[in-house]
């Protein structure tokens, strides 16, 4: 029993040891983070209480200085790239200008094509020209003019070696050409519609819907000659084609209502029924006191004006204009040269 009390008082003893032992370290530990707080509001305040004395002078510097050192390395890095392509022998950089024939378009795609052989260019054209055929069919006239441009791409990089292949190119480059320029008929952009028939008339002379076509563009711009001309040589090729013989009866048409419009407004010009009252005046009425040569040069400045007027009025071709105004110069009014 006394053993047993010996060793329980032992053990109580320990352990209130050892609990006054944490108690301590654990009054130890806050002290330590309060002082750490402490220091840290203090650093606070003296790095808030600081902020007024920086010197940006400095760091302005330090800044302008990097900014100069990335100038100078991004002018180095255009000096090297400058060095590898500009042929003139002076101080490369930025300032360097590429030569005229250089190129920075990817001409991938091209090159592809241009490492095809003929044979495998031609089906790849005539595969381009049957889609642009079906899209004309459904009326997509601008479908189809991409699906034959794609084909005369094909040519643009071929070079037939025989004269069997350069056949069989002019096969299939012809309709190519002709059929691109049924499609700009039908979207009535005539300067792409010339330039495709004179291609194909370089391949074929003879191709009769290339002159037609022509004939076509000739007309709806009102060149006549012009016209006439390209509409004949389809006839004599195809004296039998309806369509020919269809516009060259409308080229007949639209040349004898110019030469109506034309001997109508002259008819009104020399009655004086289209003169404005204004403009009428300004061409009778003549100082008293002028000379003759006055007389002459006030007479031909007022001349356009009255011509434009009837032109606009009657939508009278422009070299109209040149057909009144070469009259020969005499000092009578302008009135008096159109009763002549």
């Amino acid at each position: 029993m006394a053993a047993t009390s010996a060793a329980a008082y032992n053990l109580a003893k320990k352990l209130c040891q050892e609990f006054e032992k944490r108690k301590k370290e654990e009054k130890e530990m806050n002290l330590k983070h309060e002082n750490t707080i402490v220091h840290a509001e203090n650093n606070k305040s003296e790095i808030s209480r600081k902020v007024t004395e920086i010197d940006y002078g400095k760091h302005e510097k330090t800044v302008k200085e990097l900014d100069r050192q990335e100038k100078e390395q991004e002018y180095q890095r255009k000096a090297t790239e400058a060095a590898q392509w500009c042929t003139l022998d002076h101080e490369h950089g930025p300032n360097c200008k590429r030569p005229p024939t250089s190129c920075s378009q990817d001409h991938q795609k091209e090159w592809q094509i241009y490492e095809r052989s003929t044979e495998e260019k031609i089906a790849a054209a005539e595969r381009f020209r049957q889609e642009g055929n079906e899209a004309y069919r459904r009326r997509n006239f601008g479908l189809a003019a991409v699906h034959y441009r794609r084909a005369l791409l094909h040519f643009d990089y071929t070079f037939a070696e025989t004269e069997d292949l350069q056949n069989q190119v002019d096969a299939v480059k012809l309709p190519c050409l002709l059929n691109l320029a049924a499609c700009k008929c039908q979207q009535e952009d005539w300067d792409e519609v010339l330039t495709q028939c004179r291609q194909a008339l370089e391949i074929n002379p003879r191709a009769v819907k290339a002159h037609y076509r022509v004939g076509l563009a000739y007309l709806a711009r009102d060149e006549f000659e012009l016209a006439k001309d390209a509409l004949t040589s389809a006839h004599e090729i195809e004296p039998s084609n309806p369509d020919i013989a269809a516009a060259l009866k409308q080229l007949k048409k639209n040349m004898e209502d110019y030469k109506t419009r034309r001997r109508d407004v002259a008819k009104e010009m020399l009655s004086g029924k289209e003169q404005a009252p204004d403009v009428a005046e300004q061409a009778t009425e003549q100082p008293a006191d002028v000379s003759g040569a006055e007389t002459q040069e006030a007479c031909w400045q007022v001349a356009p004006v009255l011509v434009r007027a009837c032109i606009g009025r009657k939508r009278l071709f422009f070299f109209a204009e040149f057909d009144l105004l070469s009259l020969r110069k005499s000092s009578k009014c302008f009135q008096h040269h159109l009763e002549i």
